[in-house]
């Protein structure tokens, strides 16, 4: 019998079937216990098939990296077309990444290991060609805000900084308040006195106060814009969350 020949989508449909296996094996066992044989048996397809589609463990991280990033992405784009002042629009952004943190928690840790030489060393050539594609576009959703700032005059940059600085400065911002209270981020159960998003939130008002991103906190109610933004640029990501049990309480 002649092979079926699978055109481009259905291949497409195929490596994401075997991309979401993985994910849930992450999200049982830890990315740091993922093994090809195990995604192999989750699966309906041979391992050959399997690997016609990913050239081992590494590559199959970086692809999963890449499907995390296409969905931050577009996050962060959507907040960063949001029609308020350019802080706002930052301040939403940050929150669209506690948002897909709380609703991909397995992709949110997998991200940070496929960056690693170990991953990158071993995966195709077209697989990281994609992650530098997802990752500038990421990016420039980050530095369209601050180049938007700069430009309506509501921020300058200290003079021994850059834009991309500027830009690693409220990513790491970010990601270290959310991955320092990442027991808090699926469930806000009250633990400690620390509740993600709250902190989040302060994070956020406390490097933008230090850097004179106008109008300062004392000048607008960021607490209620962050509240209508979210609303209007997230809601389905909102009701998601919902379902989950797990309402923003800032």
């Amino acid at each position: 019998m002649t092979p079926r020949i699978l055109d481009e989508q259905a291949l497409q449909a195929r490596e994401q079937d075997i991309i979401n296996a993985a994910v849930v094996l992450i999200q049982e066992q830890g990315v740091e216990h993922l093994t090809m044989d195990k995604v192999v048996g989750k699966v309906s397809y041979s391992k050959g098939t399997v690997y016609k589609h990913f050239d081992g463990k590494e590559d199959l991280l970086l692809a999963i990296s890449n499907y995390a990033v296409s969905i931050l992405s577009d996050l962060f784009w959507r907040a960063s077309q949001f029609q308020g002042c350019t802080r706002e629009r930052m301040l939403l952004l940050n929150f669209s990444y506690l948002i897909y943190a709380i609703l991909h928690p397995a992709l949110f840790q997998t991200v940070v290991c496929a960056k690693s030489p170990n991953v990158s060393g071993k995966s195709s050539e077209k697989r990281l060609q994609e992650q530098e594609q997802l990752e500038f576009k990421l990016l420039g959703a980050i530095h369209g805000i601050v180049e938007g700032a700069l430009t309506d005059k509501s921020l300058n940059i200290p003079e021994h900084m850059d834009i991309q600085q500027l830009c690693f400065a409220n990513w790491s911002m970010a990601y270290g308040t959310i991955i320092l209270l990442s027991g808090e981020v699926e469930q806000c159960s009250g633990r400690t006195a620390l509740i993600v998003e709250r902190e989040l939130f302060n994070q956020n008002n406390l490097l933008f106060d230090g850097m004179k991103w106008q109008p300062l906190t004392h000048e607008k109610d960021y607490a209620s814009a962050l509240k209508k933004a979210l609303e209007q640029v997230f809601p389905k990501e909102l009701l998601l969350m919902h379902e989950k049990g797990r309402d923003l309480n800032f």
